[in-house]
């Protein structure tokens, strides 16, 4: 009996791992639809470039999102510049760097494919700001949300990416635990109802999601 118990903690703990670093390799793509309120959606392009006034918060954070399904060689310098309420300007640049395409040059499969990556700033004073993003290379995508948490910036995202993949791999060495998925079962769906719960508390708690 006992056996049989400690069988079932293993198998859930070993989902839960299963299930966070699936969840976690996910966040990053979809952050800006659960969390976060929409500003401005835009894109940018070689003759084209962003500019509109934005209402912003004091100490809310600001991510920018960018987008592309382009399959460049070369990363993309982007100017990014904001004037705050008080007229004081800020100023950054922000390098973006398509994910290539395979070495054969397929273009066709990577064009499923779309590199995303972000970049925050906190507003110091709740107010209008003028804000204007240029200098892009190729086809981008903004998106600007107020209030977005980033899985990846996120202290704990990598030791707990890290520490589910061990995990994962762990258990798949675990005879028990490659036996007891091979077939539905009562209990087997008991333990992923337990696991995704578990999976979704740590989550919430560790992340903020």
């Amino acid at each position: 009996m006992s056996d049989n118990v400690f069988t079932h903690i293993i198998r859930i703990i070993w989902l839960v791992a299963v299930i966070i670093f699936f969840l976690l390799i996910t966040l990053p793509f979809i952050a800006e639809y659960i969390s976060g309120d929409n500003i401005l959606n835009e894109s940018i392009g070689p003759s084209k470039d962003l500019e509109a006034n934005i209402l912003l918060t004091e100490n809310e954070k600001v991510t920018v999102v960018f987008k592309t399904e382009e399959r460049a060689l070369n990363s993309e310098s982007l100017n990014l510049s904001l004037v705050d309420p008080q007229k004081k300007e800020l100023f950054w640049e922000k390098s973006f760097t398509p994910i290539p395409s395979d070495e054969t040059g397929t273009q066709k499969e990577a064009m499923t494919q779309q590199t995303i990556d972000f970049f925050s700033f906190t507003p110091k004073a709740s107010g209008i700001y003028h804000i204007k993003i240029s200098n892009a290379d190729f086809p981008t995508d903004v998106k600007i949300v107020s209030g977005m948490i980033t899985p990846s910036e996120q202290p704990s995202y990598i030791p707990l990416l890290l520490i589910s993949l061990i995990v994962m791999f762990a258990g798949c060495l675990f005879k028990s635990i490659r036996m007891g998925f091979r077939r539905f079962s009562f209990s087997g769906a008991i333990n992923f109802i337990i696991s995704l719960s578990l999976s979704l508390i740590t989550i919430y708690k560790i992340i903020g999601l």
